[in-house]
């Protein structure tokens, strides 16, 4: 809902003389309009399972990467501080932003 003046209303005498029209959006809806501030339930669920799934991925690309560096006797793929750091980060994503976020909403 916006609010407009008559196109004949004369500049001394736009005060008080609002019309109120329905409007549509302007531009058409895009993906990215899904993570600005809405209030729709339909939109908040939307952005709770894209941002899970987002962080699912992260933390999957972080198990792999321990994976990786597993897969032989020798440091040699990561630095063992940056494999304790990717050990913690991926426990903290999968718990607090992959099981809270979707496991927790289909539950």
């Amino acid at each position: 809902m916006t609010l407009q003046l008559p196109h004949n209303t004369p500049p001394d005498k736009q005060v008080g003389h609002v019309v109120v029209s329905h409007t549509t959006h302007t531009e058409p809806w895009k993906w990215y309009h899904y993570f600005t501030f809405n209030t729709d339930h339909k939109v908040i669920g939307i952005q709770y399972l894209v941002t899970s799934f987002f962080f699912y991925l992260i933390g999957g690309l972080m198990a792999v990467a321990l994976r990786t560096e597993l897969a032989t006797p020798d440091s040699d793929f990561l630095d063992p501080n940056l494999y304790n750091a990717f050990m913690t980060n991926h426990g903290t994503i999968m718990i607090f932003t992959w099981m809270t976020t979707y496991r927790g909403k289909i539950l």
